[in-house]
């Protein structure tokens, strides 16, 4: 159980967030929306997001995981409610954004309960992420049409959380000697200047700002006439799970992991842009799953050991911080000229590329 529950605290978290870009069109037709309003929804859950891990990352210690945990799970919980129940465009924003809100307790908890474990298996625990995103489209394409409302999902995500916090208010026994380390205010100037901290998070920003750009507003661009834009978004999620369970043996294939996928994730979004052909959107999966634990392998292994609970804690606050910005960005210009829009992500991957040279060298 020491591996497997943090997996599924991640893994639930990944079916809401997971949620939100396979749901952007009907959310659109629900409130009768443009392209560029609905761009609100992401960014009030990604907004959530950064301010939460930031939080997070300071009182964490006086927290305590327990206490954290079920704090991230009932504010979920309150979260998930009010989007199933609302029926306006702002109601909706507000449960993004408690919802935003609480996935910092979520991913900084599980993340460090895991890290108590001897044997705790990283690449395992960022799979079950790709999982959620796997069953998430079809989640969404289940309750819209089954229960003729796509929003209902969101009492069944409401069901988990409160199993979830159950058996860790009843169940899950944590030692009270073990300290989760936190995000010291005190050392962010004296990190924050050296310049193997900043690349490695300047990579990882980068990188979540183009994933979560791309994966976003993909759905309103494809041609459906191959599969549905549920069935693409669940391919898509296949593909980037198995790259992230299988990175040993991948990296062990290429040397040079970045500089090789970067190059074949310009060619397929630029082809998918091109060809609003799903195909490409699919594969393209494959080569974004490994590459944020890759990143952030190699910088544990290069970045001072004391410096690392600031990396991490900003390693979550800022790549969704990313993420919102180039997302909302996207969906700005969507409505009129898509192919500027995901010119973006474009040349957000090419600057991983050449900001990897520097790490190389």
């Amino acid at each position: 159980m020491s591996n497997i529950f943090p997996m599924l605290i991640i893994f639930s978290y990944s079916l809401i967030m997971n949620s939100v870009a396979p749901a952007l069109k009907l959310f659109q037709s629900d409130y009768s929306i443009s392209v560029g309003i609905s761009s609100l929804i992401p960014l009030f859950s990604l907004v959530g997001t950064v301010l939460s891990n930031i939080f997070v990352g300071i009182y964490l210690n006086k927290l305590g995981l327990k206490r954290a945990l079920l704090i991230g799970f009932g504010i979920t919980i309150f979260g998930s409610l009010i989007i199933a129940f609302s029926n306006t465009l702002a109601l909706s924003l507000v449960g993004m954004l408690i919802f935003g809100f609480s996935s910092g307790f979520g991913f900084n908890s599980s993340t460090m309960l895991l890290a108590q474990n001897k044997n705790a298996n990283f690449g395992f625990f960022h799979g079950a992420y790709g999982l959620g995103g796997i069953l998430a489209p079809l989640f969404i394409q289940l309750a819209q049409s089954r229960m003729n409302n796509f929003k209902n999902v969101y009492f069944i995500y409401a069901t988990i959380f409160i199993l979830l916090f159950a058996y860790t208010s009843t169940r899950l026994h944590i030692t009270t000697s073990t300290k989760a380390e936190a995000f010291k205010l005190s050392e962010i100037k004296y990190a924050f200047s050296n310049s193997t901290f900043m690349i490695f998070l300047t990579l990882l920003i980068l990188y979540s700002s183009a994933e979560i750009g791309t994966i976003n507003w993909a759905g309103n661009i494809m041609k459906e006439g191959i599969v549905t834009s549920a069935t693409a978004y669940s391919l898509f999620w296949i593909l980037f799970t198995l790259g992230r369970f299988f990175l040993s043996p991948i990296t062990k294939l290429f040397k040079d992991l970045v500089s090789v996928n970067t190059i074949v994730m310009i060619i397929l979004v630029s082809l998918f842009v091109i060809t609003k052909n799903p195909l490409f959107f699919i594969i393209a999966g494959l080569f974004f799953g490994p590459l944020f634990p890759y990143i952030q392998q190699i910088a544990v292994g290069k970045i001072e050991k004391s410096h690392l609970p600031l990396f991490n804690g900003a390693t979550y606050a800022f790549t969704s911080l990313g993420g919102s910005i180039v997302s909302t960005i996207m969906g700005a210009f969507l409505d009129t000229v898509p192919i500027v829009s995901y010119l973006l992500p474009i040349i957000v991957i090419l600057a991983i590329f050449l900001l990897n040279r520097k790490v190389e060298n």
